[in-house]
Parts: C-alpha cells; structure tokens; sequence
C-alpha cells in the first residue's frame, strides 16, 4: 500500500507540504503542486480514509466537466443539479480549457475535493481519464467502453436510421445532414445509418453533408453553404436543435420560407426546438442526466436507486412533414 512516505521519498518533498497538497490546505507552490499530484497519480497513492475523517472525507460534491457552453448544456446541467439537490448534493460546474486544465480538474477527486466527475465533453483520452476511476466514481453520457467509466450513451445509429426511413416514406429524396466532428462517436453511428440507408436505397441523394467541430455560428454557416449552393436539399437533419435553430433563423433573414423552402429537423428534444417549433427528435438527455446522477450517487453511498428507460422517439407532427 502506498502511503505519503512513498510520495516524500520519490519527489523528495517534505511530508508536510504534500499534506498540505492532500488536504486542500496551506500553500503550495505551483510546481510542486504539480509535482505531488503527478506523483500521487503515478503511485496510485489514494489518502488515508480515517486521517481524512478528521477533516471530513465526503464533500458531497459532484465535479461536471465540460469544453464549453451551449444551450443544451444548459439544460442538462439544470437537471443534473436538480437530481443532485434532491439528495443533498452539490455539483461544482468546471468548464475547461485545455487538456492540462482537465487534468487538473481531475485531480481534485485524489484530494477528495470532489466525491465524483461527470464528464460531459472532454480534452484527454478515454484512457487517461480511466486511470482517476481509483479516486471516485466517474460518468459520462458520451460512448465509451469502460468497466471503470459509467456510460448511459444512446445508440444514434438505430435512430437516426428510422428518421431517414421515415422521411423516404414521406416523399423525400433528397435529404442532407449537418453533422458534429466526423471523430464524434454519434456522427460515426449517423454516417453509418446514411450509408446502410443509401446502399438499400439507390433513389435518395445523401450527398449533400457538412460538418462542424462546435456549434456556434455553425447554423449560420451551413446556411449560407446551403443559399448558395447549386444543389439545395429540400430537407436537413442537424446534430443539434440550436444549429437548426440559427439556420433557420438565417435562412428567414435571407428572404427563404422556412418548412416550404427546406424542412429543418433537429435532434436534441430542447427547449429551443420547442420554442420556435422545429420538429426534432427526443434523444433522451434528461433521463440521460438524472440515469447519470443516479449512477453516481448509487456508488457513493452503496445504494441501488432505480434508472429511468431511455426510448428515444420522433417528434413530427404529419403537417410539418408535408411535401
């Protein structure tokens, strides 16, 4: 067992100012800060449990990690901290900045400032994040194939596969996508439903797709791509409702009527598709969020409270789908 004699001899920093580093008290440099952590991490040092007693070992803290803001993070967030208010806990919302800036929000779970990580987008890979599982449960709603990692992904592939079916059966034949990062696991999973669609069906033209890292000013941008490109579809299926939401929004700035122009299908069930009426799709990120405080707080406390289905299911009204 690794024990802070371990980390002393190793860094050759005193006892006392890694305890300082271990129980989130008294000053630190910053590089040796930097220095203990690594080490700690390293050794796979995890503090003495009744030492920490003296101090409080839960903080009853939940850490949410995320790359940026955008509206449906918003929400998500308001239901995670509402799950977790429920039961007493509160969530620290850390929106990071660089891989480094990750870790070292990751390592606020080996100081026991933080009981848990949730992990909405992420810098590092799978692999490094894995390795801080030993200091706290971790979650995320991205797919990943982990036994130390709790993933409450949904498969876009059998979905998205059903909206291009659904539209076919409605008429069209020309039907195009604004998609996320093609790295993007879901995106794979949609260029996979696209393609096995294509293949079975040899008279729908998919062709047309664009692809966008982030979503700010991604609906704007694809909607000039679409005014001026010579072969517009008639209908487009985006990544996300608030990129469907600025392209329709842009489109109607230009003059175009939008369903009768090009019918815009979101894919996120969010406030704003509600609000200006996008038909979409309910992917199911609210129970999404609730599944994954429940996974959390179930690990924390040796409990076994129930999850919540996740059916994903259209949202079109017969009138918006009308050729």
């Amino acid at each position: 067992m690794v024990t802070i004699y371990d980390i002393a001899k190793q860094t050759g920093i005193s006892k006392s100012t890694i305890s300082r580093v271990v129980s989130g008290h008294g000053y630190v440099s910053a590089a040796k800060r930097k220095q203990i952590l690594a080490t700690i991490h390293q050794l796979g040092y995890v503090p003495n449990q009744t030492a920490k007693n003296l101090q409080k070992q839960r903080t009853n803290t939940i850490g949410f990690f995320s790359r940026g803001y955008y509206p449906l993070v918003g929400e998500f967030i308001n239901i995670f901290i509402h799950s977790a208010a429920k039961y007493n806990y509160n969530v620290n919302v850390y929106f990071i900045t660089s891989p480094q800036d990750e870790i070292d929000k990751l390592n606020l779970l080996m100081t026991k400032q933080i009981d848990a990580a949730y992990i909405l987008t992420r810098f590092n890979s799978w692999d490094t994040i894995e390795s801080y599982a030993k200091f706290g449960p971790l979650a995320t709603w991205q797919r990943v194939d982990s036994p130390l990692i709790y993933s409450n992904y949904v498969d876009h592939y059998p979905v998205y596969l059903k909206i291009i079916a659904y539209l076919y059966m409605k008429g069209y034949r020309q039907i195009g996508h604004v998609l996320s990062n093609p790295r993007n696991a879901n995106t794979v999973a949609r260029l996979h439903a696209i393609t096995t669609f294509s293949n079975s069906h040899h008279d729908v033209d998919q062709s047309y797709q664009l692809f966008y890292a982030e979503q700010p000013n991604a609906g704007q941008d694809a909607a000039l791509k679409w005014i001026a490109s010579a072969k517009r579809p008639v209908v487009l299926i985006f990544f996300a409702d608030y990129v469907a939401a600025e392209f329709s929004a842009t489109l109607r700035q230009k003059g175009f009527k939008v369903p009768q122009d090009c019918l815009v299908i979101g894919t996120d069930n969010s406030q704003i598709a509600r609000l200006i009426g996008i038909p979409t799709v309910d992917l199911c990120f609210r129970s999404q969020a609730r599944n994954a405080f429940t996974y959390l707080y179930n690990q924390l406390n040796q409990q076994q409270l129930p999850f919540e289905k996740q059916e994903p299911r259209q949202l079109f009204r017969k009138s918006e789908l009308k050729r």
